[in-house]
């Protein structure tokens, strides 16, 4: 029955096939027969299976018809909350929930707080998003403390009035997510893991509130707050040192960012962390650390923004840099060119743009749907010989899975582009030899992908298969598929466009970061030298004065001159003011 299929079906997606998992559930709901289950429990779960599934698979509007229809009935029912939990979460995962809102708005008022809590939070983010404060204020006060959103909407609330300049308030809020005694009993157990992360989040808006306000000492102890097993840890580090900088505490800006080396943890503040790193030493006058720092800052950076800059330049370049960073090349090796050991730095870096991310990833999941639409449209074409001529022996695929042409032009286009730096690198080193092989390996390795590309062609129709009903199902079905591949290739072309344009907004992002942080590091090394000079006069002030510089007076202990195997002991006696009557004259 419904139930023993939906349980198979359940299985199998959960298995990691979603694609045969939802041709099922299609088949299964949209039959006939399965009107008289519609209402039931096991179809009114059927149906939401099948909505999820498409969801987590990226075909929101589909899924958006699916969970829609069980927004009827009883507002208590399992499945009637299920469907609002996953349409608020494919709301916010899908970037534009503004598309649901029509939806979420049916749900009955008489709804659990719970599920009421779901819209009034989705409500909130598309006001937000659309620049209306007043209203995504008052939609997250709706979201009650019994709704897994209540911590994310109490700290967005907070974020809208500190950007009001507001921060009294904005501090009351955060305050009610980062301090235990003003959290609701069950935040955490309706928050879930979620709910520990926005909590890091909200005692970091305390400290920046706070030091905003020039209350270091408040600062440093929210910072203290996040702990040491929390991805925003480092954040926290970086910015009890800052805080510590600008309150003259260089001992503790020391210590905290001597706490963010030691986690040997990749994070974005980098690059900001080496420049307070540096002007901590020159705070504490240590003028040669500091000065060794800021240089080596600079010969680490301005190559990479040299690189940004032709990148963001160069629109062809910039294309072909974006498929090798969604093709996964990252080509680090030391016998590249800086230029090229900084675009692998660019690499790794635009890999972590949350904008880039998000648009990479739609155009991954579309032509994942691409190749699977590539290939019914073969498996079609095999159906219609088949029908022409059943007599017929067709041969099998020896391929693997994993040399699709698919995945071997993937592959080629990485050794393209590698190719193509070796052979700058030789044409920079004048090696001739070197040069024409690697120009002979390129033009071969070119022929091969453009052999791939047009394996990767629309697979052509061929003559029908039959005049007989089943034939003229598998030209209509081919016909169909024909057109959804021509505007499927449209809508590629057009994110692929929209990856390129994110990952140039990333690179001017980054061009304008880097430039003011090189120029803070210029600005120091001329501090360095003048602090260098003013250390000169003062000591050469002292020696007119006959006072020694403390590296000769340290010079002069005795313990420096003692062997691993000999030790000192220091006089224990007084000494008598009448010992040395009569030698204050002495020089």
């Amino acid at each position: 029955g419904v139930g023993a299929g939906r349980a198979g079906l359940g299985s199998k997606l959960d298995w990691g096939s979603p694609g045969g998992g939802n041709g099922d559930l299609v088949y299964l709901v949209e039959s006939p027969r399965f009107d008289a289950f519609a209402k039931s429990q096991e179809g009114r779960a059927a149906v939401f299976l099948l909505g999820d599934a498409l969801g987590r698979a990226g075909a929101y509007e589909a899924a958006r018809g699916y969970l829609g229809r069980l927004l009827v009935g009883d507002p208590t029912d399992v499945t009637y909350r299920r469907a609002v939990a996953t349409l608020a979460d494919l709301a916010l995962a899908s970037g534009r929930p503004e598309d649901f809102l029509p939806l979420l708005d049916r749900v009955s008022p008489s709804a659990p707080a719970d599920v009421q809590g779901d819209v009034a939070y989705v409500r909130g983010r598309v006001a937000e998003l659309r620049g209306e404060s007043d209203r995504a204020l008052a939609a997250y006060s709706r979201v009650g403390e019994s709704s897994r959103f209540w911590a994310q909407a109490t700290y967005l609330a907070g974020v809208l009035e500190v950007e009001r300049k507001n921060y009294k308030r904005g501090e009351e809020l955060f305050c009610r997510v980062g301090h235990p005694r003003k959290t609701p009993r069950n935040a955490a157990l309706f928050g879930g893991s979620d709910f520990f992360r926005v909590r890091d989040l909200a005692r970091l808006g305390l400290g920046r509130i706070a030091h905003e306000q020039y209350r270091f000492d408040d600062a440093r102890y929210y910072y203290y707050l996040v702990p040491r097993d929390s991805e925003f840890l480092p954040e926290a580090l970086y910015e009890t040192a800052t805080t510590r900088y600008e309150a003259k505490d260089y001992q503790g800006a020391r210590e905290a960012l001597d706490e963010l080396a030691r986690l040997a943890r990749e994070h974005q503040y980098s690059d900001e962390a080496w420049i307070l790193d540096a002007y901590v030493d020159l705070a504490v006058c240590r003028f040669a650390a500091a000065d060794a720092k800021l240089d080596a800052f600079l010969k680490r950076y301005e190559p990479l923004r040299a690189a940004a800059r032709r990148l963001a330049r160069d629109d062809a370049r910039l294309a072909r840099f974006v498929e090798s960073v969604r093709a996964g090349s990252d080509a680090g090796d030391e016998r590249f060119a800086a230029n090229e050991r900084a675009e692998s730095t660019l690499r790794r870096l635009l890999r972590s743009d949350s904008a880039y991310v998000a648009s990479s990833r739609r155009l991954s999941l579309l032509e994942h749907q691409l190749s699977g639409l590539r290939g019914a449209m073969r498996e079609l074409d095999e159906v219609r010989t088949r029908l022409a001529n059943p007599s017929a022996v067709h041969a099998a695929s020896k391929d693997p899975l994993e040399e699709s042409p698919r995945r071997r032009l993937e592959r080629a286009k990485v050794q393209l582009a590698e190719l193509e730096r070796l052979l700058r690198d030789a044409e920079r080193s004048g090696n001739q030899a070197a040069r024409a092989a690697l120009a002979k390996e390129l033009e071969a390795l070119k022929l091969r992908a453009t052999a791939l590309e047009r394996a990767l062609a629309v697979p052509e129709a061929i003559a029908p298969g039959g005049g007989d009903e089943l034939g003229r199902l598998v030209e209509q079905d081919r016909a169909r598929a024909t057109a959804l591949h021509a505007e499927a290739e449209k809508l590629r072309g057009a994110l692929v466009a929209e990856a390129v344009e994110r990952a140039k907004d990333a690179l001017r992002r980054l061009d304008k970061r880097l430039t003011r942080l090189l120029n803070r590091a210029r600005l120091g090394r001329i501090e360095t030298v003048l602090g260098k000079k003013k250390e000169l006069e003062l000591e050469v002030e002292a020696l007119s004065q006959g006072l020694l510089p403390h590296t000769i007076v340290d010079s002069l202990k005795t313990e420096r001159y003692l062997r691993d195997d000999e030790e000192y002991w220091p006089f224990d006696g007084e000494d008598w003011a009448d010992e040395y009557v009569g030698g204050e004259g002495l020089r």
